[in-house]
């Protein structure tokens, strides 16, 4: 069987026999972590287009596991705060003895290049190879790992705002620590001043329908050129763009518990209130009445 994704061959392959909690990110920059309780296995993992990043939390004395990405068996201890690296779509073979928890992150191999923009390398696999053959003891991811798992749980209006930022911190770090050279500075097709004019456009008439004809005249480029360059320099289309930034908006807006969510849809632009709902779940993975009040509650 073919795997688009790590956690699900984790719920349902023998992994499944170890107690675990799954959970998935609220920002606009897709990743999924989990926490999982191991005892002695031999498993093997298919290769799935995510890198997958495996931080133990705790573990006992002795603990040790082994690996082997294709490339001949790596062996080390599973000592607490020291990462393993597994690249994307690279199978393995793995060894445990001993129990631990983990604390994992996965990231889609897409989200990384949506991140890393220009500055990505030909092959993320083979950039982080040199990662591969021992666990890291490292001052930045395991704080980062962290964070990241407990602004998951949180319900404040910036909490997208931090998961975001922290990923985007640790996916530019374990690029740089892997030593991947950095490639020649290319043409940037948007310039900020540029992408500075669409954004103040948007913020400005978020309440009013905006199609993408409005927004390459606002950057002075065709509707062509502005499309492929929006989604080179951004990573995402104009339009995915434009949904995530009405509804950062409308977070803000149902801080007041007295705006209702058809005014908050009216005012962010949003066609109705279902079309509301739909962008929300999509962006959030909550509906808007649900995320009100989980962040009352919080």
């Amino acid at each position: 069987m073919c795997w688009t994704k790590y956690a699900d061959f984790y719920r349902a392959s023998p992994y499944s026999a170890f107690p675990q909690e799954h959970k998935d990110s609220k920002g606009r920059l897709p990743f999924h972590m989990l926490t999982v309780d191991q005892n002695d296995h031999e498993f093997s993992d298919p290769a799935v287009p995510e890198v997958v990043l495996a931080l133990p939390l705790s573990a006992e004395e002795g603990n040790r596991w082994s690996w082997d990405f294709g490339n001949g068996w790596h062996r080390d201890c599973a000592a607490p705060g020291r990462v393993l690296v597994l690249p994307p779509d690279m199978s393995s073979q793995w060894e445990v003895r001993g129990h631990r928890k983990l604390l994992v992150l996965t990231v889609a191999s897409r989200t990384v290049k949506q991140i890393l923009g220009p500055s990505v390398p030909e092959d993320i696999s083979d950039a982080l190879i040199p990662l591969t053959d021992r666990t890291h003891e490292d001052p930045l991811i395991k704080p980062l790992m962290l964070r990241l798992w407990e602004s998951l749980a949180g319900t404040h209006a910036t909490d997208r705002l931090l998961v975001d930022s922290a990923l985007v911190t640790l996916i530019a770090h374990l690029i740089q620590r892997a030593g991947c050279e950095q490639k020649a500075p290319k043409f940037v097709a948007l310039p900020p001043w540029r992408l500075k004019r669409v954004r103040e456009y948007v913020e400005a008439h978020l309440h009013e329908e905006v199609d993408i004809v409005t927004l390459s005249e606002v950057a002075g480029l065709s509707v062509r050129h502005f499309s492929r360059a929006f989604r080179e320099e951004m990573g995402e289309t104009p339009h995915k763009w434009l949904m995530a930034r009405r509804t950062e908006k409308a977070m803000e807006l149902m801080a007041n518990p007295n705006m209702g969510l058809s005014q908050v849809a009216e005012l962010c632009g949003f066609a109705g209130q279902s079309h509301f709902t739909t962008v929300f779940k999509r962006v959030t993975g909550h509906t808007p009445k649900r995320w009100s009040n989980e962040r009352r509650r919080g």
